[in-house]
């Protein structure tokens, strides 16, 4: 019986609730923010990020047929908005051409890391208490658009508009702040904008994944200093009409690894021959 619930416990703790939460099953944070934010600093808490938005550290995992992502933080709801580019290993962009048919195509002509073939995006902007989402296929013949909303109660919900489920909850009043980023400050932060996205939908070739996340203004058209990972610390806002160019930059993503199933499969077997001593013995 205390096999069974070892091993009940075991898998629960793995689990993963979207919800703008950051569970046990994300294990260590994959980037950590490092550069103050100059959108501001919120401290009010109440849900609106009022008069800040800032990127503290990204986590992730693959399982069960999904990409699961935490980007813990919170983004002002004045209209703010995180971008997320994800790298699934199909030949995809170098260089950032979604359809013109929602605000991310403010954002084409940016340029991605050397290695960096952008295969998904997907684009949320809190405006008074509203999620607005946007999601790109970028495999083949580009697509996307805007895909619906999601309301927020008190900064928090959540919901799935398009193939992604999303939970947001934007109360963070903690973490970096305008004059400092320490890594304590910003793993302390353990609420933020999370997703679960089918791997299916962003061109998963069954390796590792890339990720890059920013926060960008309003019509996504003055970017932040807010990257996961993070620019180096003292970096200002880019602005410049809401794009980034990183071609020259090696690196500027996070990378999600696909969990071992060597290792998993150990300690299941492990676990369930215990459990089955165990029932031979009673």
């Amino acid at each position: 019986m205390a096999a069974a619930a070892f091993l009940l416990s075991t898998i629960q703790a793995r689990a993963i609730t979207v919800d703008g939460t950051l569970d046990a099953g994300y294990g260590s944070a994959l980037a950590i923010q490092g550069n103050p934010t100059g959108f501001g600093d919120s401290t009010v808490g109440d849900g609106t990020s009022g008069g800040g938005s800032e990127l503290d550290a990204g986590y992730g995992t693959i399982s069960g047929g999904n990409l699961y992502l935490f980007l813990a933080g919170n983004h002002e709801s004045n209209g703010n908005h995180v971008n997320v580019f994800i790298s699934g290993g199909a030949a995809g962009q170098s260089t950032l051409a979604v359809p013109t048919t929602a605000t991310m195509q403010q954002m084409n002509g940016s340029k991605f890391s050397p290695g960096f073939q952008a295969t998904f995006a997907l684009d949320v902007n809190d405006f008074t208490g509203t999620n607005y989402v946007e999601e790109y296929t970028l495999t083949g013949v580009p697509a996307g658009g805007f895909v619906g909303s999601i309301p927020l109660s008190g900064g928090i919900g959540t919901g799935t508009p398009g193939v992604s489920t999303i939970g947001d909850n934007n109360k963070n009043a903690g973490g970096i702040t305008g004059s400092s980023a320490t890594s304590a400050q910003a793993l302390s932060v353990g609420t933020g904008l999370e997703l679960q996205i089918p791997l299916a939908s962003i061109g998963w070739t069954g390796g590792s994944i890339s990720v890059l996340a920013d926060v960008n203004g309003g019509g996504d058209s003055f970017l932040s200093n807010q990257f996961l990972p993070g620019l180096p610390s003292g970096t200002g806002n880019l602005g410049n009409s809401g794009r980034f160019d990183f071609s020259g930059t090696a690196g500027q993503f996070f990378t999600v690894a696909v969990p071992e199933p060597s290792s998993i499969g150990l300690v299941v077997v492990g676990l369930l021959g215990a459990l089955t001593i165990r029932r031979r013995k009673a």
